[in-house]
């Protein structure tokens, strides 16, 4: 059976991202798992004289290094505990229970990789706990960039998916994006907008309308729109003026090397949307 996963890590987005996977499965009538991923990245503050003590020395700090490294890994085993907990009664407290709890030890990334198999979508906090100065979590861009997993990356307070806005350019993660929410929709009878931005407002006709036959064809009714101007500015304004709840769209369609020199559209998305993002790779 397909799962609903949410990744909590203490942050002050968790409960927003409990409440959307309780949203998601809920309506899905899919079970939900909290996961919490303790990663393992110990850094000690002692400085290393291997190359000028004694022998005797050096296994004393060597020992004192392991439980320096195992106390903390105690630590993050625990405070991950704690959370699941927490999250589980705000959880309980919505009359929800067909979810459980898994702690698990490596990276984010590995992690999911590992469970994406039986996985519907994976909801992620936009900004993690071990973000500080930046607006996108450490694993979130790999995550995104190499999983060929739905994710929905939450940046806001819950607020309940009653329309979606679709940005769509033909590409080949945009038509997946279609295809899994007429197969498989995540989100289902919500009001939908197809919208492709583009200079040149024949080409952008042509792609809507390709994407309206898709969806006619299933039997969905939705709206279509042509804009033009930066694509980013264009689509987060006609998301405001429409009061649009999300926004899905394909991912990184360009290789990591461009995305470095240029910046890629989704980082611009990730940066400057206000409302949370489904992707699909």
């Amino acid at each position: 059976m397909e799962k609903i996963l949410v990744c909590i890590d203490g942050s002050k987005l968790s409960k927003s991202v409990c409440d959307y996977g309780v949203f998601i499965a809920k309506k899905s009538n899919l079970p939900l798992v909290l996961l919490n991923v303790v990663e393992h990245s110990h850094t000690t503050k002692k400085v290393d004289l291997s190359g000028s003590i004694g022998l005797g020395s050096k296994e004393d700090l060597l020992n004192e290094l392991v439980n320096e490294e195992r106390n903390e890994s105690k630590k993050l085993i625990e405070k991950g505990k704690a959370v699941l907990k927490e999250m589980e009664k705000h959880i309980k407290s919505q009359n929800f229970t067909n979810y459980s709890t898994l702690q698990k030890h490596g990276t984010l990334f590995e992690t999911l990789d590992e469970l994406s198999i039986n996985l519907k979508v994976a909801i992620i906090g936009l900004k993690g706990e071990d973000t500080i100065d930046k607006k996108i979590g450490n694993h979130v861009e790999e995550v995104i960039r190499t999983l060929n997993i739905p994710i929905l990356l939450v940046n806001s307070e819950f607020k309940p998916i009653k329309s979606i806005l679709m940005a769509y350019d033909g590409s080949n993660y945009a038509n997946k994006a279609i295809k899994a929410s007429i197969k498989s929709p995540i989100f289902a009878n919500v009001q939908r907008h197809i919208v492709n931005v583009n200079q040149d407002i024949k080409t952008s006709n042509k792609l809507v309308n390709e994407a309206k036959v898709l969806f006619t064809n299933a039997n969905i009714d939705i709206q279509t729109q042509s804009l033009s101007g930066d694509n980013v500015e264009s689509l987060l304004e006609y998301q405001e003026t429409n009061d649009l709840d999300i926004i899905t769209m394909g991912a990184y369609s360009h290789n990591r090397f461009r995305s470095i020199i240029f910046g890629s559209f989704t980082t611009k998305m990730l940066l400057n949307a206000k409302k949370p993002l489904l992707l699909f790779r």
